[in-house]
């Protein structure tokens, strides 16, 4: 496909040198591009600048039909390339994900687990032991927690 890419705009880029080459030839030096003779009357060169400005549309149009195929090859290699993606996101990633939440629960089943094992236990402990000191606390600092209290009744003019 590339070879015959090459060729072909070699061709283009070849005749429109010609074009352009003659153009010069003609309007400097009044030559014709093909002399006359070298080929049958049905195959020379244009004359007019209407002959010219008809065989521009004609290879315009060329041009367009030869885009508009390029677009729909590239069109349906995108689709193509869009229906792959899609198996592959099928086919791999859906997979991958159901792993990956699988492995998010079992995660979150260690991570319940050791809370409910070892962090719910320390917890407790804990808390028992700050109950525990705060009530040797409550008792032992009661005979001055009264007395403190009285004084700052006094100080405010109550009386218990």
């Amino acid at each position: 496909m590339r070879f015959l890419a090459t060729i072909v705009g070699g061709a283009v880029l070849l005749f429109l040198v010609y074009l352009v080459v003659g153009l010069f030839a003609d309007g400097y030096f009044g030559g014709d591009i093909v002399p006359d003779g070298a080929v049958p009357e049905a195959w020379a060169a244009p004359d007019s600048w209407s002959e010219w400005r008809d065989i521009v549309i004609v290879l315009i149009g060329f041009f367009w039909v030869v885009a508009g195929i390029v677009l729909v090859a590239l069109l349906v290699a995108l689709l193509m390339l869009v229906l792959a993606l899609r198996r592959v996101v099928k086919d791999n990633a859906a997979p991958a994900l159901d792993s990956l939440r699988a492995s998010l629960d079992n995660i979150r089943g260690t991570t319940e687990f050791a809370g409910e094992t070892v962090a719910s236990p320390l917890i407790k402990a804990y808390s028992v032991y700050k109950g525990v000191r705060s009530g040797i606390g409550a008792i032992t600092g009661l005979p001055g927690n009264i007395l403190r209290r009285k004084d700052k009744d006094k100080k405010k003019g109550k009386r218990r």
